[in-house]
């Protein structure tokens, strides 16, 4: 962790602990922009408040009802059956 006066940063080792999650996962969620995050040199750094958004992001995907993914359709299956 770097922390300078308020200021606090975690690299992405420290994130996915955290939150429970794998390191690689931490990365790919960087990579695609669920988390924010500033590389320095070849480690990804993310603030506390930018950790603070994700879950509050994944917080309101829970309250809603829905999980991500979860089709709200009557339940019918539209695609194919592949038979080998």
């Amino acid at each position: 962790m770097i922390e300078v006066d308020d200021f606090k940063a975690f690299d992405a080792n420290e994130v996915a602990e955290m939150l429970d999650l794998k390191y690689r996962t931490v990365t790919r969620y960087i990579q695609a922009g669920k988390i924010r995050a500033r590389k320095i040199g070849k480690k990804y750094f993310v603030t506390e408040k930018d950790v603070k958004a994700f879950i509050l992001a994944q917080a309101t995907n829970v309250e809603s009802g829905q999980k991500t993914g979860e089709s709200t359709d009557s339940g019918d299956f539209e695609g194919q059956i592949r038979e080998d």
